[in-house]
């Protein structure tokens, strides 16, 4: 029998949770790693942008949350460099993948931030490639690859109604 699916609520991360997400930001960053060419420094994957989410108006960070525990986050921002929204970052805990609450937690956030979106992949992660080609669907999208800092990427534009 299989288990009704719970669609994750999306939750604001307060500055208070920081270090809670960043622990999570670290197992993401740990799978991400090998993929993206970066060697973690005493076990730690630097992201220089980490503590702006909490002091710029142009970047938000969730939790996804099911049944009171938080099963990933998204850490999302709007790129004015393309004048669209981001999906900067985007995680769920592999023991809660494949069962669709990442896909609820994908298209929540879309609907959250109604406009163009542009939402990246390191080309090697095709479960990545696959999954947001899924969420990005039902909006229609058009998608090129690209080389960015020697790492190949795919991106998918949208736009969100």
């Amino acid at each position: 029998s299989r288990t009704r699916l719970m669609s994750p609520e999306i939750v604001p991360v307060d500055v208070s949770e920081r270090d809670d997400l960043w622990a999570m930001f670290q197992r993401y960053a740990a799978e991400l790693a090998p993929m993206a060419g970066v060697t973690p420094v005493d076990g730690v994957v630097p992201y220089p942008y980490f503590n702006e989410y909490w002091r710029d108006e142009t970047r938000w960070p969730f939790w996804a949350v099911v049944g009171g525990a938080r099963i990933g986050f998204a850490l999302v921002r709007f790129a004015s460099e393309h004048d669209a929204m981001q999906m900067a970052e985007f995680f769920i805990l592999p023991e809660h993948r494949r069962g669709g609450s990442g896909l609820h937690f994908a298209n929540g956030l879309l609907a959250r931030f109604p406009g163009p979106w542009k939402i990246r992949q390191i080309l090697a992660n095709r479960g990545a490639t696959a999954f947001w080609r899924r969420v990005a669907k039902p909006y229609g999208y058009t998608e090129e690859t690209f080389a960015d800092h020697g790492i190949d990427r795919i991106e998918q534009t949208l736009t969100v109604r």
